[in-house]
């Protein structure tokens, strides 16, 4: 619904089983996104420094700022609720930025979110018939809570420029000054306003990179993201992507592989 894609970005699916993928863990990279996770089938392990973490059958996962690895133990039947940046904030009522670079279950988010999954859970083991029941229990609560719109208008504005928006700019544009702006934008969106406009700037230059099929692509693509120059583009994906540019093309370890998105 369009009340529900004020904070939805998509509702995304993914269905089959652990043994039609590579045993490696599958990596999850910096979007700009909160996560709201129920699986419906086996859960999966996060696998940290080595270390492997059996994950709660309804997950809350807040805002990256490296990669994440993942493994399917079993059969998977996934739902994924992907917010907006400022999304997750209009269900959760906990400062966003507690939850960054975390997979928890999603009672310690939002109890409210922990009663959608439950329900969701006990209702149906059909995917499809949890999407629907999913969009219908978010867009009732959706309309209760409009969130900040100044933080939503300084996230916009840096969505539009690609990541490459000043954020004093930003600030201005929505009537507040930067030193104001952080705060806020760590209570809704989980992250500062610079990190998440360098998290923009990298998913866009993963797009543009993965399009590209040129000798100097890696050079094309630093200019077209607005990298100062390759060195900088190369040291920024390795932040967030635990790898080089032409590592990640050939590894394209992101989940996608079973995956279906819906439009709210």
């Amino acid at each position: 619904t369009a009340q529900l894609a004020r904070s939805v970005a998509c509702i995304w699916t993914l269905d089959g089983h652990a043994r039609e993928r590579d045993e490696a863990p599958q990596v999850i990279l910096p979007d700009g996104r909160a996560e709201f996770v129920i699986h419906l089938g086996d859960t999966f392990a996060r696998v940290d420094r080595g270390a492997i973490q059996r994950q709660p059958w309804a997950i809350f996962a807040g805002q990256l700022d490296r990669p994440l690895m993942l493994q399917p133990t079993g059969r998977v039947a996934v739902l994924g609720v992907r917010f907006h940046p400022e999304g997750a904030a209009r269900f959760t009522r906990v400062p966003q930025h507690e939850f960054a670079g975390q997979t928890v279950d999603v009672a310690l988010a939002s109890p409210w979110l922990a009663d959608v999954a439950r329900r969701v859970r006990e209702s149906t083991a059909s995917l499809p018939d949890a999407v629907r029941l999913v969009e219908r229990l978010l867009g009732a609560n959706d309309r209760q809570n409009a969130g900040d719109r100044r933080v939503a208008s300084g996230v916009d504005a840096i969505i539009r420029s690609g990541g490459r928006a000043a954020i004093d700019g930003v600030a201005a544009e929505i009537g507040v000054s930067r030193r104001q702006l952080e705060p806020l934008f760590l209570r809704d969106v989980g992250l500062p306003p610079k990190q998440l406009a360098r998290i923009v700037r990298f998913q866009r230059a993963i797009r543009i990179l993965s399009q590209d099929a040129s000798p100097a692509r890696g050079i094309r693509t630093a200019h077209a993201s607005g990298y100062a120059d390759q060195a900088h583009f190369i040291r920024d994906f390795r932040e967030f992507a635990g790898c080089a540019p032409m590592q990640h093309l050939v590894a394209r370890g992101d989940m996608t592989g079973f995956s279906t998105g819906h439009n709210p």
